[in-house]
């Protein structure tokens, strides 16, 4: 793992992956309204019905949220987009704990899908945390795989 200045989008190639939530509107649509999440929606406008059907596939929480950890789709030959969950409503601020589930959930889908992930950096910006304590979730379990940590 290392981090980057940059856009997290700029790869053509790997997993390029938002941070999100776990709330899916009436329409069945996840929101991705803001931040990262936001400017993936905007590249790729069939992303937030696809993934509100995954996220509801997933368990759902006191709240009325879906905690999937990451979801992904193929995009173009060779990139896939996704999302690395940070919170579960969107109004929330980032969860540590969500973040140290999503961080999982991405070690184990590298193990079945090696390849370089381009991930906007979790929990900072809209999530309100400092990047220190975010590493330090980070660190134990994705320190020694090709992620990417992009900060503007």
């Amino acid at each position: 793992m290392r981090i980057a200045k940059g856009n997290f989008m700029a790869s053509s190639s790997g997993l390029v992956l938002a941070t999100g939530n776990g709330m899916v509107r009436k329409d069945g649509h996840l929101t991705m309204g803001a931040g990262a999440a936001k400017a993936l929606a905007q590249a790729y406008p069939h992303l937030p019905r696809a993934f509100g059907r995954m996220a509801q596939s997933k368990p759902r929480m006191s709240g009325g949220w879906h905690l999937y950890g990451v979801l992904t789709l193929q995009v173009a030959p060779g990139l896939h987009a996704g999302l690395f969950q940070t919170k579960g409503d969107w109004r929330d601020r980032a969860d540590l704990g969500i973040i140290r589930y999503s961080a999982t959930t991405l070690a184990q889908y590298l193990e079945r899908n090696p390849q370089e992930v381009h991930l906007a950096f979790p929990g900072v910006g809209l999530g309100g945390l400092e990047e220190e304590e975010v590493l330090e979730v980070l660190e134990p379990i994705l320190g020694g795989l090709p992620v990417v940590l992009y900060k503007l």
